[in-house]
């Protein structure tokens, strides 16, 4: 969701490194898909069941996405969380490729809401460690590449 709302609110860097990657896509389209991104967290958030298809289906684009331009262009800023500098990284593609499976299992179950609905406590619980998974892999993304970047200079060659 954090994804969408950034390509919704500044859609050029996406445009960009989609066009680098290969994919056609114009404004209004990656406007489009921002808004997908959120309307399908929100929904396989709050429904569960097969609206999580729809998060495992944006997942498996991006994956794809981040693929090809990590085949492509990989000093490309990959535009993943807005118009951060990051560029695409196999971490990129693991945690894409990851979530799209998660969310494809979790399609198998129901409402999260239901789920949660006799004990808020574990709902707390759930949401702040969703909150926390969700930090880490912004870090990740954006973060992690500039760290190993940083280490690697820093190593005395052998």
């Amino acid at each position: 969701m954090i994804a969408g709302i950034a390509k919704i609110a500044r859609p050029a860097p996406a445009q960009a490194a989609a066009r680098v990657a290969g994919v056609r896509a114009s404004r209004p389209v990656i406007v489009a898909f921002g808004f997908l991104e959120v309307g399908s967290g929100i929904a396989g958030g709050l429904l569960g069941g097969r609206a999580a298809l729809a998060v495992a289906a944006c997942y498996a684009v991006l994956a794809a996405v981040a693929v090809a331009l990590l085949i492509r262009a990989p000093a490309t800023p990959c535009a993943c969380l807005g118009a951060s500098n990051a560029v695409v990284t196999r971490t990129h593609v693991a945690i894409n490729v990851g979530a799209a499976g998660f969310a494809a299992v979790a399609a198998t179950g129901g409402s999260p809401l239901a789920e949660l609905s006799d004990g808020w406590v574990s709902g707390v619980v759930i949401a702040v460690l969703v909150g926390c998974c969700v930090q880490l892999a912004m870090l990740a993304l954006e973060t992690l590449p500039d760290v190993t970047a940083a280490i690697q200079e820093g190593s005395p060659s052998t």
